[in-house]
């Protein structure tokens, strides 16, 4: 008697969770209209001197800091106002929540398009898990994610970008 209430417990919430998950068709055609602006502000053509190609790499010394979009875009901030986009391969829902990107890299000195990262909070690094300090939950929490290219980006085009997320 106790199994079969286990598993119809346990199937009942598991169909309560993918039901959460699911979303509606009008979602899906807000974020499609939204990845289709997005699409259209970064095919406008850059001058290739000043502002340079898609790059497959960031070195560490290009970029200073990063913020996320939303949860396909990250935008990455380099010296003298150079800033680029990196358009992830999927969604990565953790990553307006997280202040750090901790990114397995094939490289130690840069991030490349296919290498993987999660995002997480400050706190969750292991220097911080030493007593008393036992904020974080462990290394490899979050959701892993996968990098795309990264495509230089104008301040007025970060800025359109930003009002077309907000406008939907």
């Amino acid at each position: 008697m106790r199994i079969s209430r286990f598993v119809i417990y346990t199937t009942s919430v598991a169909l309560l969770l993918c039901v959460g998950c699911a979303s509606t068709p009008d979602v899906e055609s807000r974020r499609a209209a939204i990845d289709a602006d997005i699409d259209a502000i970064l095919s406008e053509p850059l001058d290739m001197a000043e502002y340079g190609e898609t790059k497959r790499c960031l070195a560490d010394r290009e970029y200073r800091d990063f913020r996320a979009l939303d949860d396909r875009h990250i935008l990455f901030t380099g010296l003298g106002g150079k800033q680029w986009i990196n358009t992830l391969r999927a969604r990565c829902m953790d990553l307006r929540h997280g202040t750090i990107i901790r990114v397995r890299s094939t490289s130690w000195s840069r991030i490349c398009e296919l290498d993987n990262f999660r995002a997480a909070e400050w706190f969750e690094w292991p220097w911080y898990r030493r007593r008393p300090w036992h904020w974080g939950t462990s290394w490899a929490t979050g959701t892993q994610c996968t990098l795309g290219k990264f495509q230089p980006v104008t301040e007025d085009q970060v800025e359109r970008i930003e009002a077309a997320l907000k406008s939907r």
